[in-house]
């Protein structure tokens, strides 16, 4: 088998040189030089590289094989299905990955705008307090700017009741000034001596009740009182002591009053915390029975000055 393998071969090789002289002697001519050249080069050099040209060719058929094969086999993968079952747990993770992506997304937008809301909340908040303070600032304008109104308006009241004849913050009550302690005085309650030095300092007397319609026409007068403590603490002194002699009431006019109808029931007292030498009254229903004693010294009651009224 190896000798007939070797003819073969001797047989190819004679013929190859065979050819290749006769393409050469073709091409340049029937030169001894040129033809001994290359049967001793080309062929031999064409002989020593034929087996790598063997080699090109078995690769080249090896490669056409493997692209056979993966051919096949793409051509059955294309013609493979998955079945309808198996697919439909991948295809419901993928739609839930997707909804959880849009969830995620949205939350986080959520976030985002929620974190703006409480930012403008916090702004409004501080707006809303700013806006309080000057509110505040604003209705106690509103109430300084109300009381000197009605301030006014009283003095304007009183002018043109007055017309004239009575002083500012006085009552003109037919022909006498009456001026009330409560109306215009910070510490409205002096004791006696004091209170009737302050109706002097104004040119004034305190209070002399000189009948019954005088007295019923101040009641109209009287500033309504409230708080804690006794009713006859809560009263006017009046121009009425006995301190000269005792049980015996004069007005600070010299005229003694004998009267005894308008004193109040156990009025005046010679004893007890509410007692003494100097006349207070207080409003009560009774317009008659409004008169009380109490202490000129200790007790500190409001008061009534009185005037007589100016001529036009």
């Amino acid at each position: 088998m190896e000798d007939f393998q070797s003819q073969a071969e001797s047989r190819d090789n004679i013929f190859l040189k065979q050819k290749m002289s006769r393409d050469f002697e073709h091409k340049y001519g029937r030169s001894g030089f040129h033809h001994q050249s290359f049967e001793e080069g080309g062929c031999f050099a064409f002989l020593r590289h034929r087996k790598v040209i063997l080699g090109l060719c078995l690769l080249n058929a090896a490669l056409l094989i493997v692209a056979a094969v993966l051919g096949g086999y793409c051509a059955k993968a294309i013609n493979f299905q998955v079945p309808v079952s198996a697919a439909t747990p991948l295809i419901h993770e993928m739609n839930y990955l997707r909804n959880q992506s849009g969830i995620i997304r949205a939350t986080l937008e959520a976030r985002t705008a929620l974190a703006k809301e409480r930012a403008g909340q916090v702004q409004l908040k501080l707006q809303v307090k700013q806006h309080k303070s000057s509110l505040d600032r604003l209705q106690k304008q509103i109430e300084t700017l109300r009381t000197e109104k009605e301030q006014l308006q009283s003095n304007i009241t009183s002018l043109e009741e007055n017309c004239g004849r009575c002083p500012v913050d006085w009552i003109l009550l037919k022909s006498s000034c009456y001026y009330f302690s409560t109306n215009h005085e910070s510490n409205s309650k002096k004791n006696w001596p004091d209170s009737r030095a302050d109706c002097h300092s104004k040119g004034a007397e305190l209070l002399v009740i000189n009948n019954l319609d005088e007295q019923q026409l101040l009641t109209t007068q009287f500033p309504s009182q409230s708080g804690i403590g006794e009713w006859w603490e809560k009263g006017f002194w009046m121009g009425l002591t006995d301190v000269v002699t005792k049980g015996t009431w004069v007005w600070v006019n010299n005229v003694t009053e004998v009267l005894t109808m308008y004193w109040r029931s156990g009025q005046p007292r010679s004893s007890g915390p509410q007692s003494g030498d100097c006349a207070a009254l207080f409003y009560f229903p009774d317009t008659i029975r409004m008169w009380y004693n109490g202490n000129c010294q200790n007790h500190q009651y409001n008061w009534i000055c009185e005037k007589q009224a100016s001529t036009i």
